[in-house]
Order: C-alpha cells, then sequence, then structure tokens
C-alpha cells in the first residue's frame, strides 16, 4: 500500500481499477481509492513484526474523509498469508500481534489501560449456518468469558477484564436488527467498550482471508454486500466499539475484474459495465472456507483472550 500508486499500472495494488467507472463494493480500509501516504486529512505509517506487514490510516476530519472515502478513525490492517493450516507458531505470532493492537485501540478508547474493573462485550456478529458469514459467531465461542466467575478482586489476582459474549445473529433469523440487540446487552452488561467482530467483503481475491482489518469507528453489518443495516458503534451502542473483520468473499464482479487484469484489459464497455452491475448480486467464497473460517476464528480468539488478559498481553 505504501507508496504503491503507479499511472503505468492497470490497477493500484489495492486491488482498484482506476480505469474503470465502475467498482465493486469493499468494507476494507486498504482498498480505498486514496489510503496512502500524503493524503491530505490523513496519516499514515507501516512497520513490520514477526515477519507481517502492518499498516495504520488515521483519518482526521472531513478532508481526510472526502480523500479516502473513510469516516474518521483509525484503521489497521494486518497483512497476512491466507490464514490457513498455519504453523503454531505463526499462530501465536499473529496472535500476539492482535491483542497488542487491540489492546493499545482498548487504552486510547477507555482513557486508561484495561484492567479489572473493565467490561468488554465481545458480539460476533453474522450467520454461523453460513459458513463465510460465521467468522463473528465461531470467534464469539472460542472466546473466555469470565464476567460470570467472581467480582473486581478475582479478575484482578488472576490479570483479566470482566468479558462476556453473544452472537445476535442477524435480522432474518431473529427479525430484530443486530445493532439493537448487542445495544440492549451493552446496557444490561453496563459494558464499558464492545468488540464487534464480523466477516468482510473484499473487492480483491488477493485480500480473503489474508488481511485483518481493526478500527475504532465501529461497523455497519452486511454494509460489503449492499444490506442497509443500522451500524454498531459509539452513537447507536452507547460506549466505545472496535471492529475487527477478515473478508471472506468477494462479488462475482471481482472475478471478471480480476481476469480482465490479467489479460492486459483496463476499460470496460457499457454493456460489460451492467453485466458488472448484475453481478454484485451474487457473492463468491473460496473452496475450502469451512477450513479457513475455523482457522480465523480460533485465531481473533486469541487475540482478543490477550488483549484482555493482562498476564498474557
Amino acid at each position: 500500500m505504501k507508496n504503491s500508486h503507479s499511472n503505468s499500472r492497470t490497477s493500484d495494488s489495492n486491488g482498484q481499477y482506476p480505469n474503470a467507472p465502475y467498482s465493486p463494493r469493499t468494507d476494507l480500509a486498504c482498498e480505498s481509492s486514496r489510503a496512502w501516504e500524503h493524503v491530505p486529512g490523513t496519516t499514515y505509517r507501516e512497520w513490520e513484526k514477526y515477519g507481517f506487514r502492518i499498516a495504520q490510516l488515521q483519518v482526521l476530519d472531513q478532508e481526510g474523509e472526502q480523500h479516502t472515502g473513510q469516516s474518521r478513525g483509525r484503521y489497521t490492517t494486518v497483512y497476512c498469508p491466507v490464514i490457513r493450516y498455519w504453523e503454531e507458531e505463526q499462530i501465536e505470532q499473529a496472535a500476539a500481534i492482535l491483542g497488542a493492537l487491540l489492546r493499545d485501540y482498548a487504552r486510547r478508547a477507555l482513557g486508561a489501560e484495561p484492567g479489572a474493573d473493565t467490561k468488554v462485550l465481545i458480539a460476533g456478529l453474522g450467520n454461523r449456518f453460513i459458513t463465510a458469514d460465521a467468522v463473528g459467531p465461531r470467534t464469539a465461542d472460542k472466546i473466555s468469558v469470565t464476567s460470570h466467575m467472581a467480582k473486581a478482586d478475582f479478575f484482578d489476582s488472576v490479570g483479566c477484564c470482566s468479558i462476556s459474549a453473544i452472537h445476535p445473529g442477524v435480522k432474518g433469523q431473529t427479525g430484530i436488527e443486530a445493532a439493537a440487540i448487542v445495544q440492549s446487552t451493552a446496557a444490561a452488561t453496563a459494558a464499558d467498550i464492545v468488540i464487534a467482530i464480523d466477516a468482510l467483503a473484499a473487492r480483491s481475491t488477493t485480500r480473503l482471508a489474508a488481511t485483518i482489518q481493526i478500527t475504532d469507528t465501529g461497523i455497519r453489518p452486511g454494509s460489503g454486500i449492499g444490506s442497509r443495516l443500522q451500524g454498531i458503534s459509539r452513537d447507536t451502542i452507547g460506549c466505545p466499539v472496535i471492529a475487527i473483520g477478515v473478508p471472506t468473499v468477494v462479488n462475482s464482479a471481482t472475478l471478471i475484474y480480476d481476469a480482465l487484469e490479467k489479460a492486459g484489459e483496463t476499460r470496460t464497455s457499457k454493456q460489460l459495465q451492467d453485466v458488472l452491475q448484475e453481478g454484485e448480486n451474487f457473492f463468491v467464497s473460496p473452496r475450502d472456507s469451512d477450513v479457513i473460517v475455523e482457522e480465523v476464528a480460533s485465531l481473533l480468539s486469541k487475540g482478543i483472550n490477550k488483549a484482555f488478559f493482562a498476564h498474557w498481553a
């Protein structure tokens, strides 16, 4: 992403197609058309840890929003090999990175280090019965919940926060928007912070299960596939929301774009654009998405557990 755009290329390294008037949907800030260094109204930096490349974009003001197409806030992207059949050492290293990043986000959101008196609500968004959308629920299943155990003195002795977890399902299952369920649960548990996990839609097939995004701007479930559901953010929930996502689907138009790029085609006819628009109704996931989603859920849950168990972070 750093200094990667060039007028001589048919597409930039974010999987964009600048010569085409049509652009598939994406949930990823790193696929924003202007998410680079030196963009007005933003700060940007990259670093590396354990061999993983990490990039952080901060949108500071309205000018930054206009240039990037993203709401003001921080977006951290961890680039990695496809999360599948990793060695145990890779999993532990990536989990340590996620844990440190999440703890930093929580510290900034709360204005203090998360501790024994911090109440954390983990919300696993999505439909557990659709494999590619099950990242959130399966991650929530693996969280080490503690809120039912004892009082703050116990949490302090073992070095953890008070942690609750829910998977609110989707509106098609419950008839209730996930945001409403998360909001009521956050109120009932007096949550200080919500960690929302969801599967994302990408614009490029190279991002699938190979990008982890963390942001303090919240999340709008289903936005990448065109759903118009209420967002889950500080404004709607009443406390800070940190969103974690991994892309597991692309729309079929992306597959056509990828094929065109490999063939050296950079422009599309009106007829092809119409076909691509229709293709947005169809979303595809990797053939082995069941294995990928299980690995992603294990990795994210390890990172979250590390973030809020102080002795592990």
